[in-house]
């Protein structure tokens, strides 16, 4: 690179010592200075900034733009730790807006625009040069991983991580393309976010659901085995029903203790009175019916007290299962309620617009940077082998 801008420099010199009298000597002396120019400046310069120079503006088809702004917004997330309070401050860009961004750059979305859009159709028109039209140089190359590639370089989205501000910029041959694809893919961001909230819904409330359905399966069970238990021993009520024996075994213990007291009192004061042996009869069946009546109410498994027994269990279990009922129903309100707080949702802030003239590509910068570039890498070239040169002859 120096000796090539000494050499410039001398012909240069030599140009303007010349200057104003024999144009053939100032082409003669232009002639020397590029003759002394090497292949390899011309290889990795010349060549490409005039490829460079012809394309950009001479081949290089208009690209119109149109943008859209959004944010996506949610519930302000607890951090767990120090460090993550620190990324969250650094950063307003929420890990649901990253997955937005992941989900525009995907083929899923490039699937979807491809259906409902034509993606191929808008890629490949006939205002678009050779390089950058789908499918470009690769015109053998139709299928949908070419697609994909050539769709990332009309699409590109940024975020602002001081703002939370995501910024959707897509590239058409024509202004109504971008537009349209940029209206697909604004919608496409919204059914995402609609996607995640049922999914982060469905996970919240599932298990509480879950569980009210099997709770409400387990009542419809023990009633119906409470149905089948009334049908069984014919009674609508079971505790009614045990009332009556148990009043009239009362009733009969009232009476043998009362019979007892007065065949007492015959015998203690008339001991040879003839309603002694009848008395003593009449005590006799007394206790014989209050046997009786006890073997009903305490004795095997036909006795009230079994019964009873059975049909307590299946009403204490209904009972227990209708205040757990009561409890994850509100449970589930509850998961309702916060599913419904923590639910994302897309703002936008710019719609998408119809672009008045095209704003790519970039010719002068971009012909400006191929240069800049092509200088670089011979100057670094130049160093290498002049430093290569240096040591061998060392």
């Amino acid at each position: 690179m120096v000796d090539f801008v000494r050499r410039a420099q001398a012909v240069v010199s030599e140009a303007a010592a010349i200057a104003g009298t024999r144009p053939r000597d100032l082409a003669e002396a232009m002639g020397r200075f590029f003759g002394s120019i090497n292949i390899w400046f011309w290889g990795i310069v010349g060549l490409p900034t005039l490829l460079a120079g012809v394309y950009f503006f001479a081949i290089a088809s208009d690209l119109y733009s149109s943008e859209v702004k959004f944010i996506v917004r949610g519930p302000n997330k607890v951090p767990t730790s120090a460090i993550s309070a620190m990324l969250s401050a650094s950063s307003a860009v929420s890990e649901d807006a990253y997955a937005v961004h992941e989900y525009v750059m995907s083929r899923d979305a490039v699937r979807r625009l491809e259906r409902e859009v034509d993606l191929r159709g808008l890629l490949s028109r006939p205002e678009g040069d050779l390089i950058t039209r789908f499918p470009g140089l690769w015109f053998w190359r139709k299928d949908f991983e070419s697609l994909y590639w050539s769709y990332k370089r009309f699409v590109s989205v940024e975020a602002d991580s001081l703002s939370g501000v995501t910024t959707l910029l897509i590239k058409g041959y024509r202004p109504e393309d971008a537009q349209r694809m940029a209206r697909a893919l604004l919608e496409f961001s919204e059914q995402l976010v609609n996607q995640l909230n049922e999914r982060a819904r469905q996970d919240s409330i599932g298990a509480f659901q879950r569980e009210v359905d099997r709770i409400e399966q387990q009542i419809a069970k023990i009633q119906t085995e409470l149905t089948a238990y009334r049908i069984r021993q014919k009674m609508l009520d079971p505790k009614s029903a045990a009332i009556g024996p148990l009043e009239l075994l009362s009733q009969m213990i009232g009476q043998q203790t009362n019979a007892r007291a007065q065949l007492a009192e015959l015998v203690k004061n008339s001991p040879n009175s003839p309603q002694i042996p009848l008395m003593q009869t009449r005590i006799a069946s007394l206790d014989k019916l209050i046997a009786e009546e006890r073997g009903k109410i305490t004795g095997d498994n036909n006795s009230v007290v079994t019964a009873l027994t059975e049909y307590e269990r299946l009403d204490v279990q209904k009972l227990l299962a209708e205040k757990t009922l009561v409890a994850v129903r509100a449970s589930l309100e509850q998961a309702k309620l916060e599913a419904q707080r923590q639910q994302l949702y897309i703002e936008t802030i710019a719609q998408p617009n119809l672009a008045d003239y095209p704003l790519y590509p970039k010719r002068a910068v971009s012909f400006g940077t191929v240069v800049v570039s092509c200088l670089l890498a011979y100057g670094i070239a130049w160093l290498l082998i002049a430093s290569v040169r240096e040591h061998a002859s060392a």
